[in-house]
């Protein structure tokens, strides 16, 4: 897919940074849509900043309508007692734009056990700690975003689930990949962020990947106690 036009939201968010330089690196042409542009420290001809709230659809209409496609890794701050609200809010923001433009492919990063369905694959500690009570209305407010997509007949969209994200530079190990349940039996528990991003611009073309809630990782064996205390310090850092 070399040479697409893409927008992306979120981009200038730890995982945001790393596909923007990796698209740029296969010579794609994209537009970031940032709050702050100065957070973009990135520089190349193929790469347009543009301040943008993401939440006014006549300010991201322009944007889409030169897309080919429309790539989110956009996070929020956890709620503690109802669904983050605003993942559901962009994802019918992003589909009406596209609808009326008449585009189709869009792909979100959202996480590992959006569906509660799945929580019980998880570790007791990792379950009733982490997911209840850290991050379980981020991931409740994704699931709404991913029932809301699911209802749409206009869209080639893929959510992209990946496990626990750490920092370490891309890799050419395989991704493996569950569209069954949310989340991959037998791999490790965490996936780079590089290789997240790695694995979102591979699938732009793929058709296989069209209208897919897709869980992905990669082979090994973790410590889900290193997980949990890796969220917990991003949480914190969120937080405070």
């Amino acid at each position: 897919a070399s040479g697409i036009n893409a927008e992306y939201g979120g981009a200038s968010g730890q995982t945001g940074q790393l596909l923007l330089a990796q698209a740029l690196q296969r010579d794609h042409h994209v537009t970031a849509l940032v709050r702050d542009p100065a957070k973009i420290v990135i520089e190349n001809e193929n790469l347009e900043v543009s301040k943008c709230n993401i939440f006014d659809k006549d300010e991201l209409k322009p944007h889409i309508e030169k897309a080919d496609v429309v790539m989110s890794c956009l996070g929020f701050t956890p709620a503690w007692s109802e669904p983050v609200p605003y993942f559901r809010e962009i994802s019918m923001n992003i589909s009406e734009c596209m609808k009326e433009l008449g585009k189709r492919r869009v792909i979100f990063m959202h996480s590992w056990y959006t569906n509660p369905d799945s929580w019980s694959k998880a570790s007791f500690i990792m379950r009733n700690v982490f997911l209840r009570l850290v991050i379980g209305q981020v991931l409740a407010g994704m699931r709404l975003s991913e029932q809301f997509l699911e209802t749409t007949d206009h869209l080639d969209y893929t959510c992209v689930l990946p496990a626990g994200l750490t920092n370490e530079p891309v890799t050419d190990e395989e991704i493996l990949t569950d569209d069954s349940d949310c989340y991959v039996p037998n791999c490790a528990v965490r996936i780079s962020r590089s290789d997240v991003g790695r694995y979102m611009l591979d699938i732009v073309d793929d058709a296989d990947s069209f209208r897919r809630i897709r869980a992905i990782g990669v082979k090994g064996e973790d410590s889900y106690m290193a997980l949990i205390k890796e969220q917990i310090d991003e949480f914190r850092r969120l937080i405070f």
